[in-house]
């Protein structure tokens, strides 16, 4: 499979000031050191606790926050990847050899032109369609902004081009000249899908698009969300903390703990042969439809470590049942035992 967007080492920290000159103190590592593939045409699932930091992970693969270090690469030749990797571990190269590179391919340094073209293939569909859409704008500006942004059809098609639009989401022609508040939540996600699609994006970053809505509604969010995905041979990244919802749609799923991923898999492997102790925690809290079913249920101890100041070692140690000295001295790389099941975990032979 082709790689779509690859992400090596990224961070995100934020600084923490402090004192009467409002020195930096401290960092809170919202992403701290994030590796990962998302291939063409698939749908990766991003799930863990609130605040370990998927948003962010999200926003700042789009550039919608700056990173801290490391490397987003958007339909980058692994030929040149491989070039960038060589360079920065050689002490013979010269930098600007790099800075060339890293300038043209690498989106975390993109300036805002190199943006802007980006950004037509790279889109986002956020959380809250309460908050992501223009209370002041009718919904034929707001679908057809971002034609108009990029320059994609003439005035004259504009019209025809937002109709579409709105048609394939399941709105009419009655939607155009409406004000988001006087629509329901499940149409509001609507119309924020199809101005996600305005562009022809290749690929498609869905914050819990689903979460805000009723039942019933995210079942049919999440069915209009796979015909697109069909239709348009779309890439998504799906990040939510519903289970239930990732092994429908996604075809891999990768775990994300404390700023870190700890564990990714195939859909079906993860939930069936299930290796890191917190991926393990989370999948024993889905429950069942059969209330007279038993279940054993992992309770995990203790609270989320801040961010701030995250444990040494492995940082899932402090909460974890089987941790030893090795856990809480060495953090544990994220390597693949097989069939493309990758695991942080230094326990993770003796739990398989």
């Amino acid at each position: 499979m082709k790689t779509l967007l690859e992400v090596s080492r990224l961070k995100k920290y934020y600084p923490i000031l402090g004192g009467v000159f409002k020195k930096p103190v401290g960092d809170v590592r919202a992403v701290d050191g994030v590796n990962l593939k998302i291939y063409r045409g698939e749908c990766l699932g991003l799930v863990g606790e609130s605040g370990c930091g998927k948003t962010t992970l999200g926003k700042t693969i789009l550039r919608l926050l700056e990173p801290t270090f490391g490397h987003i690469y958007f339909d980058v030749p692994q030929k040149v990847k491989n070039n960038i990797s060589q360079i920065e571990t050689s002490n013979n190269s010269p930098p600007q050899q790099l800075s060339k590179l890293t300038r043209k391919y690498d989106l975390a340094v993109f300036k805002k032109g190199q943006l802007k073209s980006i950004r037509r293939r790279m889109q986002i569909v956020f959380q809250d369609p309460s908050a992501s859409l223009n209370p002041r704008m009718l919904i034929k500006n707001i679908v057809g902004e971002p034609l108009q942004v990029h320059r994609l059809v003439g005035a004259g098609d504009l019209r025809n081009k937002v109709l579409s639009l709105l048609y394939r989401v399941g709105l009419t022609e009655d939607h155009l000249f409406r004000y988001p508040h006087e629509f329901s939540g499940g149409q509001r996600q609507r119309i924020a899908i199809a101005r996600a699609l305005a562009t022809n994006p290749d690929f498609i970053i869905l914050d819990e698009p689903t979460s805000a809505l009723d039942v019933s509604v995210q079942a049919q969010i999440l069915n209009l969300l796979q015909e697109l995905q069909r239709d348009f041979s779309l890439t998504y990244l799906f990040i939510t903390h519903h289970l239930l919802v990732v092994e429908h749609i996604s075809d891999r799923v990768a775990v994300m703990y404390l700023g870190k991923i700890v564990e990714m898999a195939s859909t079906e492997e993860l939930f069936t042969h299930t290796l890191h102790p917190y991926t393990q925690a989370l999948i024993s809290a889905i429950p069942l439809p059969d209330p007279t079913a038993q279940k054993k249920r992992i309770i995990l101890k203790g609270e989320v470590p801040s961010p701030i100041n995250p444990p040494s070692g492995c940082r899932f140690n402090p909460r974890c049942s089987y941790a030893d000295k090795i856990c809480r001295q060495i953090e544990p790389p994220l390597k693949d035992v097989g069939g493309g099941h990758y695991v942080a975990c230094h326990k993770a032979e003796k739990l398989n």
